[in-house]
Formats: C-alpha cells, structure tokens, sequence
C-alpha cells in the first residue's frame, strides 16, 4: 500500500483532500468499529449548517451530505472531544475552555483544547493498527486549527480552502484515560 506522504511526493503540500476513496473506506470500518467499541454510537442524521457533525457524550453524529473524507476526520476529531467530556481525569481541563474570557487566552485554551483532542484520536488510529496516516491527520488538524482560530478572530466562517495547511508538524498521540459515559451537553464542529 502507498503511504499519503508517499502518494503526494512532498510534505510541503496538503495531504487534506487527497486521501484515495478505497483508502477512506477502509480508515471508515476501521475507525467506525473502534468508536463504538469505545462505548459511542455512530448516527448518521441531517444537521443544520454549518454543523457537520455534533457528540453528546454518548453519540457521535455525522452529517451525511459532508464529504466522504472529512467525515473521516469529523468521527476521529469528535472522538476525541468526546474523551475529552466523559473521562473524568480531564474534567478540570474544561473550566478554563469554559470560562475564560481574554481572547488571547481563550485562543490558547481552544488550541490547547483541540490538539488534545487530536492526540486522543490519533491514539485510537495507533490502537486500532492505523499507523501510515499520521502525516494525513496532521495536515488535517493543521487545517482545522486554521479554520476555527479565523473563526474565533473575524467572528464569520472563513473558506475552507484557504485554511488548507501542509508539511504539519506530526500530532503526537495522548494515551486515552478511562471513560464514564454520560450525556453531556451537545457540542459540534463545523
């Protein structure tokens, strides 16, 4: 199999949107089967935008008309936020997500916020044998951090392609503590 690194040629380019269609079906069952044996459901439902996708901290869902690979991505990032809401180790870490006004550091806090999240989900890759995407979720992460840090400062949804980021430097995984299930209040990415 070709890596994604691979497949493109060079690091300075974006991985984000180049993942092959047969390489996505397989990261899906695999990451799909994972979550849930973690204890999350998976729906599919119809969100208004510009959600696309939402957790509970028992469900995980995705909308249907969002593109096949950030789907992908959206299971694995909300994965994450998911340990972050039901695993009782990391209830401290939410008050300041919650309660910090500055914007500098509130930025800090939602970065803070966000990679964790990723290191958790890039753990459950590992975990579940998924170990030649890193370089793929890193661009991903890079990206999203991109979109959400311009959303947070010009107070409108930026275009997705132009917070296309490439050559990220890797996520590092974060070991998944143990989870308490229970609904919490719903939170969604877009």
């Amino acid at each position: 199999m070709i890596s994604g690194s691979e497949l493109i040629g060079t690091r300075g380019k974006t991985l984000v949107g180049r993942l092959p269609a047969e390489r996505l079906v397989r990261l899906w069952g695999t990451v799909t089967s994972g979550v849930v044996k973690r204890g999350f459901t998976l729906e599919y439902r119809d969100l208004e935008p510009p959600r696309t996708g939402i957790f509970d901290g028992l469900k995980i869902v995705i909308d249907p008309d969002v593109d096949f690979e950030m789907q992908c991505f959206v299971l694995l990032h909300l994965f994450g936020h998911s340990v972050q809401w039901v695993a009782p180790l990391l209830a401290h870490k939410l008050d300041a997500l919650q309660n910090t006004t500055e914007k500098e550091r509130f930025l800090q806090v939602l970065r803070d916020y966000e990679y964790e999240a990723a290191g958790y989900a890039l753990a459950l890759l590992h975990e579940l044998g998924v170990r030649d995407l890193d370089a793929w979720f890193s661009d991903f992460v890079a990206t999203d951090w991109r979109y959400v840090e311009r959303y947070y400062r010009e107070d409108r949804i930026p275009p997705w392609n132009e917070c296309l980021a490439g050559g990220a430097p890797f996520v590092e995984p974060v070991a998944i503590p143990p989870l308490a299930h229970r609904q919490v209040e719903v939170r969604f990415a877009f």
